[in-house]
């Protein structure tokens, strides 16, 4: 039988509130693997960064992988060759659920699609008035399965057509037990939950400026009475925090997710309709329910509960919250019972449960019917990596974002090295004996692409008889203008890299290869000005990465630099600044990570310097490093000719570790770094900014929270194997054209292109 998947959709900010107890329920009660399909939109929405750190550690409580979308493409490369079930919080034909409806689209039909009720006065379920103005009553779903709250007779906006789709669930946020989180302010008085952005305070009139009134007007007789009264902002609207409202000296800011607000420990609730106040209700404390002075919105779906309009209202209801509870408790269970909803946990708990249990047995044998194919034609099922050794490049470029595919068995992944001809021949691995046995290893792994990786090892003329013998294509992944290594990375490496062997290796592939793949744009101008004249693919990112690490609030306390002895030179130039930061902040202890030796400049500092070892293999690499707890990393690089062309690979792994990044200005850090993603400094600005990120520890904290969003939306692992799919795709391509271009007379020029993955 297929694998069980799982995919669910985060759009709009509120949905984690409605996936994540489902989130932990299919961790527990089924054997699914988990996948989080964040949108593009999602992150753009958290401008305050509170909700990305809390999908991170949904992912990690529930072992799932994030996936970013922000086009079909990613969609189909997160879910193709997948079966199952993708559920979304918060879907429909309306506009304003145009992401989710995309994603739905352009799912697999391997997927059975689950759409679940998010409120109360859902579009869709069970409007109210100001929604009909708003929306529109012809609402439909995309969905196969639709999740109510209400049964059938209690859904009045829900179309003929889509009843048959309706599953009683109850509501997912029963799903999980609320906690009390650390940073809770405290419990004094009640809580006033504003929706002030949502469509019921804006279709028949600007009752906003009503509430905020008739709010502000409550907050000052509380004060007068020395009391305090809690603010709760809309998860995603923010209204009094985006417009900058000053509020009364008297309130208390509570903008912690739902499942972390003790609702149960406030004396009342107060809101205007939403679904905030059904919460509040199942809490069990007395709530009231806000509705214009003129009686013209439309609070009916709220009937039978407490209805407040005027301060002076507000005021009489907080004196009966504290004197006669009971009654309005009473008129409270009453409203519950009349809505006929199922609202006891363990019962919500068990019907999701077996609805999901069912839908993923059906899903499963659906897939195992159809067996869609995972990797479309012309993509190789077995690729063959020549490489000088189990380098990084290698690793973090391929290894890395094809391990989920060869996992799966769609693609099969080996790997030949410089290393694999010493052991076996030792001082003859130059003979021809060598180089004929280095030939049928590659023949016998009977590959359908060959991709060298910064190769520049012997027998390079084997390996393009083998790719010719075979009929497929060969593909030349460089990320160093490897052509011309400075004396800058060491003697060693220089000499090494220099020797005319090695350089006649690369010129050849460079020549005789059917594309070169290339790290950065800026490396491909770089080879074009060489002359090499070979097709050429570059991608939009070189190196993605999970986060690690969420970024952590606090002083710093670590500051670290993760390099090679080939980058001492890049390290050196910035020494002084360093000693000097560290002359001022006692307190913050350096760390060197890879690094051979620690400078002479800083060896008085004594333990307050320390040396971490390098580690070999890429994702213990980072596992590593996230384990440093650095408060900032910092990337120098000298302006030369050789790091002009580099990637933005160090960005990447601090930001994917939790760091805040200080990053020399005028290379590649540019774009990454920039919008207050990371610190841009050219030299003598070290210390300075160094200092600035220290001094100010919202900012630091900030920054990096920033630098995470921009990673997931743009450096996702899932977007870095549809960029290598992509090159593989191209490669075989360029190769059919080749062969057919052929037998003209003359050697075809090719042309240019550049692809966006």
């Amino acid at each position: 039988m297929a694998r069980q998947e799982v995919a669910l959709i985060f759009n709009l900010l509120q949905d984690v509130n409605i996936l994540r107890g489902l989130a932990y329920l299919l961790r527990r009660e089924t054997d699914a693997d988990i996948h989080l399909l964040v949108t593009a939109a999602f992150l753009k929405r958290d401008t305050r960064a509170i909700w990305q750190p809390e999908l991170t550690q949904l992912a990690r409580d529930t072992n799932a992988d994030i996936h970013v979308i922000a086009a079909d493409s990613d969609t189909q490369a997160a879910l193709q060759g997948r079966g199952g079930v993708i559920v979304a919080a918060s879907e429909s034909d309306l506009n304003a659920h145009r992401e989710t409806s995309a994603i739905f689209l352009s799912a697999p039909g391997s997927f059975i699609k689950v759409t679940l009720q998010h409120g109360l006065e859902c579009v869709g379920f069970r409007q109210s008035r100001e929604h009909v103005i708003g929306h529109g009553r012809d609402i439909g779903f995309h969905a196969d399965v639709v999740c109510s709250w209400l049964p059938q007779g209690q859904l009045t906006a829900t179309r003929v057509s889509e009843r048959s789709k309706i599953v009683v669930t109850g509501p997912s946020t029963l799903l999980y037990q609320p906690r009390m989180h650390p940073d809770h302010p405290p419990l004094s008085g009640g809580v006033v939950c504003e929706n002030l952005h949502s469509v019921r305070l804006a279709a028949t009139g600007n009752h906003k400026a009503s509430f905020m009134d008739i709010f502000f007007e409550f907050c000052a007789q509380m004060d007068s009475a020395q009391k305090h009264v809690t603010l709760r902002p809309h998860p995603g609207g923010q209204y009094m925090l985006k417009n900058n409202i000053a509020l009364p000296h008297n309130i208390l800011l509570n903008n912690l997710p739902m499942y972390d607000v003790n609702l149960r420990g406030y004396q009342y609730g107060i809101s205007a309709p939403s679904t905030v106040v059904f919460d509040m209700v199942l809490a069990g404390i007395p709530v009231g329910v806000w509705g214009d002075p003129d009686g013209i919105m439309d609070t009916g779906n709220y009937r039978g509960l407490t209805e407040i309009s005027k301060a002076e209202d507000w005021i009489a209801f907080e004196r009966e919250s504290r004197e006669n509870p009971a009654g309005i408790l009473l008129r409270q269970n009453r409203y519950l019972d009349a809505l006929d909803m199922h609202t006891d946990p363990q019962d919500v708990y068990r019907r999701y449960t077996r609805l999901f249990q069912n839908l993923l047995g059906t899903a499963a044998r659906t897939t195992a019917q159809q067996a869609p194919p995972p990797i479309p034609s012309p993509q190789p099922k077995r690729v063959l990596f020549i490489a000088n050794d189990m380098l990084a490049t290698l690793q973090l470029s391929f290894l890395k974002p094809l391990a989920m595919l060869m996992e799966r068995g769609d693609i099969t992944c080996d790997t030949l090295t410089e290393i694999d001809i010493t052991d076996a021949f030792a001082k003859k691995r130059l003979s021809d004996a060598a180089g004929e046995w280095f030939y049928k290893k590659i023949v016998d792994h009977k590959p359908d692409l060959i991709l060298c990786c910064r190769y520049s090892g012997p027998h390079v003329d084997h390996i393009i008889s083998a790719a010719r013998k075979m009929n497929i294509p060969l593909v030349f992944h460089i990320d160093d203008d490897l052509m011309n290594i400075p004396l800058e990375v060491g003697e060693r490496k220089f000499k090494a890299h220099n020797d005319p062997q090695r350089l006649k290796t690369v010129s050849t592939l460079l020549r005789e290869a059917t594309m070169i793949y290339c790290s950065t744009f800026a490396l491909r101008q770089r080879l074009r000005h060489q002359g090499v004249q070979t097709p050429i693919f570059y991608g939009d990112i070189y190196c993605s990465s999970r986060i690690h690490r969420i970024a952590q609030p606090g002083l710093v306390r670590k500051v670290g630099y993760m390099g090679t002895s080939s980058h001492a030179n890049d390290f050196d130039m910035i020494l002084p600044e360093i000693a000097q930061y560290l002359d001022r902040n006692q307190g913050v202890i350096f760390e060197l990570f890879g690094l051979n030796a620690i400078p002479d400049a800083l060896r008085r500092f004594g333990d307050r310097v320390q040396m971490v070892p390098s580690v070999s293999n890429y994702a213990e690499f980072l596992k590593a490093l996230a384990d440093r707890h650095w408060d900032i990393g910092i990337c120098p690089l000298a302006h030369t000719p050789f790091n002009a062309v580099k990637a933005n690979t160090k960005w990447v792994e601090y930001t994917a570790c939790g760091m805040a990044t200080i990053a020399t200005k005028g290379l590649v850090y540019d774009t990454c770094a920039a919008e207050g993603r990371g610190l841009l400094v050219t030299q003598g600005e070290w210390g300075k900014a160094l200092q600035a990120l220290t001094d100010d520890a919202d900012l630091r904290y900030r920054m990096a929270l920033q630098a995470q969003i921009h990673l997931l939306l743009t450096h996702s692992e899932s977007r870095l194997t549809a960029q290598v799919l992509n090159a593989f795709a191209r490669a075989k391509t360029l190769f059919d054209e080749q062969s057919a271009a052929s037998m003209l007379p003359s050697k075809q020029k090719w042309a240019e292109f550049s692809i966006e993955s």
